[in-house]
């Protein structure tokens, strides 16, 4: 946990370089818990109307029944505005994992690919909430271990 704490105050530390700044909790049914800290970067890009590309760099502190694992990564979002307030977002990324194993999960390796989907709403200009999913897997790059993890987590985001 200290690693983690560390880990958060050394990416904050970078916030000003960055548009957002997220906390996120969550876990899965298996009483994994989820602790998420995440910098959000608008790349400036515009698909199609109403939607938006921003780079999301985060570490998050998984603790399981068992074991604990350390997880850096960063993947494009994609987000589309319902309304003004209402959101979804979308993301491909990677992700590198402290350990092989959380409880009877085994991942193979290191590396992981991460996909997120999420649901948003915005309070106000400065502040938003996400409830999101994320699923991460080798995708078979090991074939022998590729268990996947998958998470839920309501993330509060501030603007600056």
């Amino acid at each position: 946990m200290k690693k983690f704490i560390l880990l958060m105050l050394f990416l904050c530390s970078y916030s000003f370089a960055f548009e957002k700044i997220s906390i996120g909790y969550g876990g899965d049914t298996n009483d994994v818990e989820l602790y998420n800290i995440a910098l959000h970067q608008n790349l400036d890009y515009q698909l199609i109307d109403n939607t938006n590309l921003t780079l999301e760099v985060s570490a998050e502190y998984v603790n399981g029944k068992d074991d604990d694992l350390f997880i850096i990564s960063t993947q494009p979002m994609l987000s589309y505005d319902i309304t003004d307030k209402l959101y979804i977002e979308g993301g491909v990324g990677i992700a590198y994992f402290s350990e092989n194993k959380l409880d009877e999960k085994r991942f193979g390796m290191s590396f992981q690919f991460k996909e997120s989907l999420g649901f948003g709403y915005r309070f106000s200009e400065n502040l938003e909430s996400t409830l999101k999913y994320t699923h991460y897997s080798n995708a078979d790059l090991d074939k022998n271990e590729n268990t996947g993890l998958d998470l839920v987590m309501l993330k509060l985001v501030y603007k600056f």
